[in-house]
């Protein structure tokens, strides 16, 4: 008959002996590397959904972003064109020139609501408000030879520019540009002035140079007229015929603290014509000895524009040609 009797307990099963702490170790490294081997897998998992809804998001602003700078590039462009077209018309009063440009918002804010329809968009131009001033224009050899004031008493200056003969230029260098050269006095309120001077200096080049309060001036830039019977000195917009020219006009009458006065001196020393548009410290003209006609400084426009995935809004002032701030 078998033997079916129960032997005494295994005290190393109950109690675990050398071989049961190695076997319960190994068992408790491999758990712990497949946790360990999990948490890295969803944490690449994570880390990557992360990358890629940031990226999504990303191109989603940028996209928008770009659209809503095209259309806000296009209704300053074509208001800044409007406010243009207006003042060279050279209207009888303020009062006319406002109506047009309101008018011409109007027929703007139809031409950008049907453009931008066709691509899902709705916009809204409206004109916010307007700044009235003056545009000046004349020819240097019609003014005093000495001095004129083109602008008295003034804010704010854009699209400034003197077409220059080349031919009727002085001859001259920095040291003697002061007494001999034609230049833009631009003085301040407080005492301060600048001078931009315009003469022919080495080889013919038509040469800007600048000064402060009378001191001799430093030569900024220079061009060859190139067989041109006109070269375009753009004062506000810091540019010499088709080149860049940095430094022609001061940083503190960029949007001034105080009002400041233009001035030609030594027009006998140019031919050419002048323009500029000015806005006065008061009242809607300025003070000048040249011919001026009622002008619309600048404007601002309130601009709307809604897609399904975009809203966007802003008030924008448009003043073309003037220096940037």
């Amino acid at each position: 008959m078998a033997d079916v009797s129960l032997g005494p307990p295994d005290r190393d099963r109950l109690f675990g002996g050398d071989g049961a702490r190695e076997a319960d170790r190994a068992q408790l490294l491999l758990v712990a590397g497949l946790v360990m081997a999990v948490s890295l897998v969803t944490l690449v998992v994570l880390l990557n959904a992360t990358i890629y809804s940031e990226n999504v998001a990303t191109r989603g602003i940028e996209s928008a972003d770009g659209e809503a700078l095209e259309v806000r590039a296009t209704a300053v462009g074509g208001a800044g064109e409007l406010i243009g077209a207006t003042n060279r018309a050279g209207l009888a009063n303020h009062s006319e020139a406002n109506e047009r440009v309101e008018s011409g918002v109007e027929d703007l804010d139809a031409e950008i609501s049907r453009s931008y329809a066709e691509r899902g968009g709705v916009t809204h131009l409206n004109l916010s408000s307007v700044e009235n001033g003056s545009r000046v224009t004349g020819e240097l050899g019609a003014v005093d030879p000495n001095a004129s004031l083109l602008a008295g008493n003034v804010t704010r200056t854009r699209g400034f520019v003197i077409d220059v003969d080349p031919d009727s230029l002085n001859e001259t260098d920095p040291a003697g540009a002061v007494d001999d050269a034609f230049h833009v006095d631009l003085n301040d309120s407080t005492g301060g002035s600048r001078q931009v001077y315009v003469y022919d200096g080495t080889d013919g080049n038509v040469t800007v140079a600048v000064g402060e309060n009378g001191s001799e001036p430093t030569a900024l830039c220079e061009t060859p007229p190139d067989g041109r019977s006109r070269v375009a000195v753009d004062l506000t917009g810091e540019r010499l015929g088709d080149r860049p020219c940095p430094g022609i006009w001061p940083r503190s009458l960029v949007a001034p603290d105080d009002d400041y006065t233009v001035t030609l001196v030594n027009a006998s020393a140019a031919g050419g014509e002048v323009a500029a548009t000015a806005r006065p410290a008061s009242g809607d003209s300025v003070s000048t000895d040249l011919a001026a006609t009622a002008a619309v400084y600048e404007a601002t426009i309130e601009l709307r524009y809604r897609t399904a995935e975009l809203r966007f809004e802003t008030a924008v002032r448009v003043a073309p040609g003037e220096p940037d701030a």
